[in-house]
């Protein structure tokens, strides 16, 4: 047996054809073709370039988005402590910080706005959104609501996550003389989902993140297939490769996200805990999907 190892000079194809007709990769057990995003991505990855570092030519730096970006982002950090001795602790968010994370560059004196500066601060990109909808049955035959997020990221993700809580089961429980409040669905699994959907996606793919809640389950898909060659066997065991650097960082700084690989394992466990199905992780065509499974004694959901 030979096992050979991804290169570092990608894209590799077939002389004979030449880079946009002889890039071949791995499907599943197929090879097909590789289509002029997925080149220009292993174009980026042998540059060791990522897409959201890059300088967006067209849009301006505003102080007001600069602002509200940095504001925004030390909120986020602010609410994960719990005491007043920590939040008093954490330290502004600077320019400084963001050119540090490649959110923001700097040429001659001028800030320049990266990718990731634009998707965090605006809905410049079309295709960057995150599309919910609530359907009924277990197929995309009949929507009962629906809903577009767009906006800095993060509002979107909070916009899908909400979007979710408002459609599944909520019941009560009593424990002792207090009433607790608990979703059908691990509030944390599904919030992993949609992070890492929207952390992970490929930008350079024209479609959007899908939130879809189905009868039996909740689906949650993201553009692009798995980054770097990683394969769905060793993102299981906890392995990770970043596609969008700064993105993750900023995630990471806002605790969104942790860069340990852990996302998978921790939507297995919460499921797990829940007794629920086991979750479904699978690569379709150019993306990739995540299957949250309801109990099989749940009722259809009704929208409230």
């Amino acid at each position: 047996m030979i096992e050979i190892y991804p290169g570092a000079n990608r894209p590799y194809y077939i002389k004979s054809r030449g880079k946009d007709h002889g890039t071949y990769i791995r499907v599943g057990g197929t090879s097909r073709q590789a289509d002029h995003v997925k080149v220009k991505e292993l174009e980026m990855e042998g540059r060791n370039l990522s897409w959201d570092e890059l300088i967006c030519i067209e849009y301006s730096v505003t102080d007001q988005s600069v602002d509200k970006l940095c504001r925004d982002i030390r909120n986020y950090m602010i609410s994960t402590v719990h005491s007043e001795e920590e939040r008093r602790d954490i330290p502004e968010v600077t320019v400084d910080q963001l050119l540090n994370w490649k959110i923001l560059k700097k040429t001659e004196g001028k800030l320049l706005a990266t990718n990731a500066f634009v998707l965090l601060t605006s809905d410049y990109f079309r295709f960057a959104k995150i599309q919910c909808g609530l359907f009924k049955g277990t197929d995309r035959d009949e929507f009962i609501d629906k809903k577009d997020y767009t906006g800095p990221l993060y509002e979107q993700i909070e916009g899908a996550y909400k979007f979710v809580l408002r459609h599944i089961n909520l019941s009560a429980e009593i424990d002792g003389l207090v009433r607790k409040k608990r979703y059908e669905l691990p509030v944390g699994a599904i919030r992993e989902m949609i992070i890492n959907a929207q952390c992970h996606r490929n930008f350079m793919d024209n479609s959007c993140v899908q939130v879809a809640i189905y009868d039996d389950r909740l689906e949650v898909t993201s553009p692009g297939m798995l980054y770097g060659g990683l394969t769905l066997e060793e993102a299981m065991s906890g392995r990770s490769k970043i596609r969008n650097r700064a993105i993750a960082e900023v995630f990471s700084r806002m605790e969104l996200i942790e860069e340990w690989g852990t996302g998978i394992r921790r939507i297995l466990k919460r499921a797990e805990e829940y007794s629920l199905p086991k979750p479904e992780f699978l690569e379709i065509g150019d993306s990739f999907r995540v299957n949250l499974y309801r109990t099989a004694d749940k009722k259809p959901i009704k929208s409230r």
